[in-house]
Order: structure tokens, then sequence, then C-alpha cells
């Protein structure tokens, strides 16, 4: 592996610097992962456009949804001490849940499994504010919340991701180790792995260790600095700072086997392979979803992985088990959506693969596009308005969606101004209240699509799963 990341890297190192110079990136830092080593990092274009200066495998990144992985390990270690299993329903940890409303899923298949795999059926996003907030809400508040929190799919009817289901999962991990979440992720998993950089909330005056996070302008060449919005009571989804240097270690784990083992490990080698074990399996076997990581079938190599995108920063870590190969992407800008394939191109490279996978956005989940909400929530209602709604929306920090008339259908489509597919592959059906629709496919499946409309009944916005879309177009 040494032979071919020497070979590799002068390719792997232009094209990164290219992609700086080429697209709205201020930084990009980089590392490789050779099984139990950190073998090469660069900092590229700067962690700061006010100073210039490079990040480093040490400065902070915030590495969002990465944080699902180790919220997943934890859950792992309490069902290894006995202290739950992966079957129970998540109302039999958190009584509260029993509130929560059976539209289309029933709350006895809502389990700690199903939640560990986006397959629940559980919105995306608490019913109150979110991502348009400048703080999301507390604990106490998205627990009162369950009450107005649906079930919008049947378990296992599709892939339906989830933030909140790793928030409630957070509150599981305390109630059952008696130990604050982040307490308890500090003292298991941070400390054992030395995982000294990472962080869960980050002080004020600690700010100098991240790198400065920013926004893109879709209408201008220029960048600005993204909100440092803490993520409240669903910490447990994304809330993590992390650095190069420790996704290196955490990947370094994967690859750990029992005759490899190693003092500080935090899963044995059974638990680490049902870590990485595939639970549903998209159509085409393209990708998998396993507990916490995504797989992801390149050619004849399987990688497992999570990516993360929160407000300035977008992540990707990926590895191969079979060839104990690692590679972690953090960039100081979200959206941003080329990160997955970023990684991809890398690990590519390293292995020697001549036809490399296209620089693009990765294409819509299948399953997030063909799944069909139940008949219990389907309406024939028509809108007489349909049209009156299509145009380009976008929300901040800078998502678009294109809301296009097809055949009389709203269809949820792809921004080719700035392609992060977000929201994107649904279709809104009417459900009776013509500002309101429910989504059909896609992230937002099963939940309300609810449009603002003016005095004359023109769309000028919407909200979906926690952001709040304004019409451009």
């Amino acid at each position: 592996m040494t032979d071919l990341l020497t070979t590799a890297l002068p390719a792997i190192e232009s094209e990164l610097e290219q992609l700086v110079l080429e697209q709205r990136l201020p930084g990009l830092c980089v590392g490789i992962v050779v099984d139990q080593e950190l073998a090469w990092s660069r900092g590229l274009g700067t962690r700061d456009l006010g100073t210039g200066e490079p990040a480093d495998q040490h400065t902070l990144h915030r590495v969002a949804s990465i944080t699902k992985t180790l919220t997943t390990a934890a859950v792992l270690q309490l069902r290894d001490r006995g202290g739950l299993s992966l079957d129970d329903t998540l109302q039999q940890h958190i009584p509260e849940f029993a509130s929560a409303r059976e539209v289309a899923g029933r709350r006895d298949d809502v389990t700690l499994r199903r939640l560990l795999t986006h397959r629940a059926g559980l919105v995306t996003e608490t019913p109150l504010p979110t991502w348009s907030t400048s703080e999301f809400p507390s604990r106490d508040e998205i627990l009162e919340a369950l009450a107005d929190t649906e079930i919008v799919l049947p378990a296992d009817h599709a892939f339906k991701y989830s933030n909140l289901a790793f928030g409630l999962l957070g509150e599981v991990i305390a109630r059952v180790s008696g130990q604050d979440y982040f307490e308890y992720v500090q003292q298991h998993l941070l400390e054992p792995l030395q995982m000294t950089d990472s962080i869960y909330w980050l002080p004020a005056d600690q700010r100098d260790r991240m790198a400065v996070g920013y926004s893109p302008d879709l209408f201008r060449d220029q960048l600005k600095p993204a909100p440092h919005v803490g993520l409240g009571g669903v910490a447990a989804c994304g809330q993590l700072h992390s650095s190069v240097a420790d996704l290196a270690r955490w990947i370094s784990l994967q690859f750990r086997t029992r005759d490899r083992a190693v003092a500080g490990d935090v899963l044995d080698e059974p638990t680490l392979r049902e870590f990485h074990q595939p639970q549903y399996s998209e159509p085409d076997w393209s990708a998998a979803q396993c507990l916490g990581w995504r797989s992801l079938r390149v050619g004849n190599t399987v990688y497992h992985g999570h990516g993360g995108g929160i407000f300035g920063f977008s992540s990707q870590i990926l590895f191969s088990q079979q060839h104990r190969l690692g590679a972690i992407v953090l960039a100081n800008l979200w959206p941003y959506p080329l990160i997955q394939p970023i990684t991809v191109r890398i690990l590519e490279r390293l292995l020697g693969n001549p036809d490399l996978p296209p620089l693009e956005p990765p294409a819509i989940n299948p399953s997030e596009t063909t799944s069909s909400r139940p008949t219990a929530a389907e309406t024939s209602v028509d809108s007489p308005s349909t049209d009156d709604r299509a145009g380009l929306y976008v929300a901040e920090p800078g998502v678009p969606v294109h809301v296009a008339n097809r055949g009389g259908d709203l269809h949820l489509e792809i921004s080719p101004l700035w392609p992060y597919p977000l929201h994107t592959g649904g279709v809104l059906e009417p459900t009776g209240e013509s500002a309101t629709y429910r989504v059909r496919g896609g992230r937002g499946a099963g939940e309300i699509a609810a449009f603002q409309l003016d005095p004359d009944q023109q769309a000028t916005g919407f909200t979906l799963g926690g952001f709040d879309y304004k019409r451009v177009i």
C-alpha cells in the first residue's frame, strides 16, 4: 500500500488543488488512513478566508452526521453490556413516545434497530423549528413535542433518513447508562480511542481551534460566514466537532480484529462485524444501510462510510475493510454536492482503478424516489393552483430545489444552479388544503410541505423537514 500511496498521491493532490481553485471552496482538509496509521494528510485552500491559513490534521471541523456512527457505537456497547436489545421498541426506553402520531406507521414497530437504519418511518426532524432557527429546540422541548411528532411511513417501507431518530437514540443512551449522552461518549468512546481533538460543545473562546465555516451565495461569486447553530436536543445526530487526526483513529478502529486488538478498543470483533453488516440493500445492490454506516459498491469494492452537512461544513469518511484503507475529506463549506464523489475518487486512485467514477453529485437513492405513501394517507383531491406553486425555491444556507409541474403533479427536482439533492426526488400530493401537500418519495417522504401564499394566492415559499424555502423565481 505504501507504493500505491506514493504512486497515486501526485494525481490526488493535483485534482484536489484544481477543485479548490475552480469551485466555490474556501478549503479542504484531507487524510488517508492505511490500517492503523494516518499515512498522509494535507490542508488545501484555507481554514479562514480572512487569514489565508491552511487547515491541518488537528483543525476542528463540524462533522455533522458522522456523529451518528459514534451514537450507534454507544448503543452497541450498551447492548453488549445487557442494557438494551436492538429490537426493543423506542417506547420501552422513552415512554413519552406513546403520544407520537401514527399517520402511516405504528409506534410498536419503531425499534432501536429501525431507528439506527432509518427504517422506522419517523419524520426527519422534530415538528419544532430547527434549520431555520438560531438554536435547535432543547431535549425537554423535543420530548414535549412528541405528541405532535408523526410516524409517516410503515416500518421497513423505505429508507427514510431521520435526524430526530438519532437525537432520540441519544436520549436512550442517557437513560440506559445513567449518564449524560455527551459524558458517556466522552468516557466510553473518545477517551479510550485517544480522540483528543473531538468535542461536542465547543466554547466560544475556543473557536480559533476551528476552521471558519462558509455558506455559498447561489447568485454571486462570494461566500459568507455560516452561523454556529447548536443542535440542542438532537445533538446525538450531528453535533460533533472533530479533526482529520481523530477521524483517522475512528476509521482505524473499524479495521481491528481479535488478533490485532489494542488497548482502548471500545468494540470487540463480533460487534464490529455486526456494526458493518448490511441490514437493508438497495434493489440494484449498489448500496446498503448498515447499523449507522452506509455501504457503497464501486466496481468490485465495497466501502463503508458516512457523510455530513451542517452550517458551514461538509464532511465524508469512507473506508474499505478488505483493503484496510480509508479516506477523510472535510470542507469548510455547506452545502457542497461533491464531498462524497471526491472521497470515492481518492480511494479508487489509491486502489489503482483506471476507470474512475465521475466527479458529479451522487444519484438520488433509488428507494427514496420510488417509495409510495400508504393508502391511508392518499387523497384524490386535485389542486387548482398547481402551476402557481412551480418555480425555484432556496433555503438558507443555500439549498435550492425546483418545484416543477410534470403532467399535473408537482415534483421536487434537483437544481443545476447548485445540485445538492436534499429534498429532491419527491412528488407533492394534495391533501385537500390548497397550500398543504404530503410528499411521496425522497427525504421528505410522508411529511407535510406547507406553502405560504401572498394575497393573490401566489406561493412565496414553503416549509419542509425543518427547512424554510423562499421562492426566487
